[in-house]
């Protein structure tokens, strides 16, 4: 039988898609090692998409010391963990055509429970104990969901992990995809094995990847401790040649609503409190359309669903997770020194912005149905965002930022776990809150955005409310640390983020401790822009609009007043900057001039 050592390098050489000779030296970055503990089961356990009776739960045994013929694996599941009250229990074959990858639906269980389980080898030997916990049924009162996405094991350490892990509360895991990384990114080598990785490219090359991945002990724990629901996102596979489906299949636990692996889309249900909808924007875009040169990111027949989920749900609230951002980044108008993307006007038409049609009959359905408390989850940003979701969000007569009154529902996005956002990509610190400023001018409907950030975010729902966390985690090193950022709250039949006492999320701070903020609208404008102070105050003020180059073109004084217009006719169209002073503090916005 091969010795561990060495097959511990032929794995990790495998693992990174390479040619390799024997003797080759491998070299793992730190924190990257196998549960040599549990052996046979190095990649340790998981378990996902729960029911309120039934929860699938994973392993994988290690073929070269089973053997790479069938071998038969005992599971358990126990009220304990020490095992003294098993509640169900069995057995399951192993093989070559799941990569050995043991997937076991446990059913008969009590809902709104938490369950302890592991897998047993025929030698004897037990894999570590997965904890897990099934969804609840009937009147449900409270439950917490972490939400992660962009988890590039290359890119910096899985702290965010860590501390889901040691979470006690937690009723579910949701990753939005870009749960692995194809590829290393240039500009963020921080966890770099050498010999140097390359793409995947078959099956088994992203099986391997797979692998590779689990050798980190702070996803092992993560998915050892709590229940998942993942969706995959572009660099989870290769569409063109098609390969990635099977290994994500094999090594993600989830389930399959539609006789087909390759369809991810479902709903999870909590009761009478939550229904959680996934739904999958990458594999099926393009290939429907929606009308006449209006392409679907969707597909004819996912829309056609998620439409009777959204419109049948019986839940307080509908929670829709995706890949990419939904309510729209406008970035029209931001100056050519700022290096960000600018596709067309918008920041990345391979989101949700790339398919407008789509994304307004969507909100039309919600809007004449009447349908209350949509909150969507995405992913593939990199950054932290809370968005009011409007058909028309730059539009005064729709949508009003100042009291989110036209919203139709909240948009929450965590950060990234590890992949690269704003500093990583080499943008100079002291550009990234003038880049805020900026788009949040453009942009009314952001109600919280940060841009240089890792971690996850958190979601406490109640009949009443669901109150969003981001939490923050550094990466270039192994810490124990962290933050919780920002809290939001969007309430019960409100569709929009609670503006607290009146007060802004994205305000400057005062003297007093308060929020001096305010709301300009339309932006971008035509001649007549207006200007109104949110928090209530009426003290005079003095305004200067300045350019980009922080130049002052336009200056005038204001008695006390909480809203007041300005004629920007004399403007040259472009993006300028409005500031406003007052003896409690300035503050200031980005507008576009047309």
């Amino acid at each position: 039988m091969m010795s561990r050592v060495l097959f511990l390098s032929l794995l990790i050489v495998s693992a990174l898609g390479l040619w390799f000779q024997a003797g080759a030296q491998v070299q793992l970055p730190d924190n990257l090692y196998p549960d040599d503990e549990h052996a046979p089961f190095l990649w340790g356990v998981a378990s996902g998409d729960p029911l309120p009776d039934a929860v699938l739960i994973w392993t994988r045994p290690d073929p070269e010391v089973t053997g790479s013929e069938p071998h038969t694996l005992t599971w358990e599941m126990s009220e304990d963990n020490a095992f003294l009250q098993v509640v169900a229990s069995g057995t399951i074959t192993v093989d070559q055509s799941t990569d050995h990858c043991a997937r076991v639906d446990v059913t008969g269980l009590l809902p709104s429970q938490f369950y302890y389980y592991r897998f047993t080898a025929e030698d004897g030997s037990h894999s570590a104990i997965g904890r897990t916990r099934t969804a609840p049924s009937g009147a449900v009162e409270q439950l917490k969901l972490a939400v992660a996405s962009c988890s590039s094991i290359y890119s910096g350490y899985f702290n965010a992990y860590a501390r889901i892990a040691e979470r006690n509360d937690l009723d579910l895991v949701i990753h939005l995809g870009d749960y692995l990384y194809d590829f290393v990114d240039p500009d963020e080598q921080v966890r770099v094995p050498d010999p140097f990785p390359t793409g995947p490219a078959s099956e088994d090359e992203w099986r391997d990847r797979h692998l590779f991945y689990l050798l980190d002990p702070d996803l092992r724990a993560a998915r050892q401790m709590h229940p998942w629901a993942v969706i995959w996102d572009n660099h989870d596979y290769k569409r063109t040649p098609e390969s990635g489906f099977d290994a994500f299949w094999e090594y993600v636990p989830r389930r399959d609503v539609h006789g087909d692996i390759g369809k991810i889309h479902r709903t999870l249900r909590y009761g009478d409190l939550l229904d959680l909808t996934l739904i999958d924007i990458q594999k099926f875009r393009n290939i429907d359309t929606i009308a006449p040169g209006e392409a679907s990111v969707l597909s004819n027949d996912q829309r056609v669903w998620l439409l009777n989920e959204l419109g049948s749900s019986q839940s307080r609230w509908r929670v829709v997770g995706d890949q990419k951002m939904f309510s729209g980044w406008v970035s029209e108008g931001i100056p050519a020194f700022i290096p960000v993307p600018n596709d067309g006007g918008v920041f990345d038409r391979g989101s949700w912005d790339g398919f407008m049609a789509e994304r307004d009959t969507i909100l039309r359905f919600v809007e004449e149905n009447n349908i209350d408390n949509l909150m969507v989850i995405s992913g593939d940003v990199h950054m932290s965002f809370a968005m009011d979701i409007s058909r028309e969000p730059r539009n005064g007569d729709v949508y009003d930022p100042s009291t989110g009154n036209g919203s139709l529902g909240v948009e929450f996005i965590p950060t990234s776990i590890s992949r690269g956002n704003f500093d990583e990509a080499g943008v100079p610190a002291g550009i990234v809150p003038l880049f805020e400023s900026i788009s949040n001018g453009i942009n009314p409907h952001h109600r919280y955005t940060e841009f240089v950030q890792h971690g996850y975010g958190i979601l406490n729902i109640d009949p009443d409310s669901i109150v969003a966390e981001w939490w923050y985690s550094p990466i270039l090193e192994i810490s124990p640390n962290e933050v919780m950022a920002k809290s939001m709250t969007v309430g019960n039949g409100q569709n929009r983020w609670k503006r607290p006492n009146g007060f802004e999320p994205n305000g400057t701070t005062d003297a007093a401790g308060g929020k001096f903020t305010f709301d300009i609208y339309p932006n971008p404008n035509s001649g007549l822009m207006h200007v109104r102070l949110t928090n209530g105050r009426t003290e005079a003020c003095i305004v200067r609009i300045l350019d980009v180059r922080g130049k002052e073109v336009m200056h005038t004084d204001q008695s006390e007043s909480v809203e007041f217009s300005l004629n920007t006719s004399a403007l040259e169209a472009g993006t300028y900057i409005i500031e406003l002073q007052m003896s409690s503090g300035t503050s200031h916005k980005m507008f576009l001039k047309q």
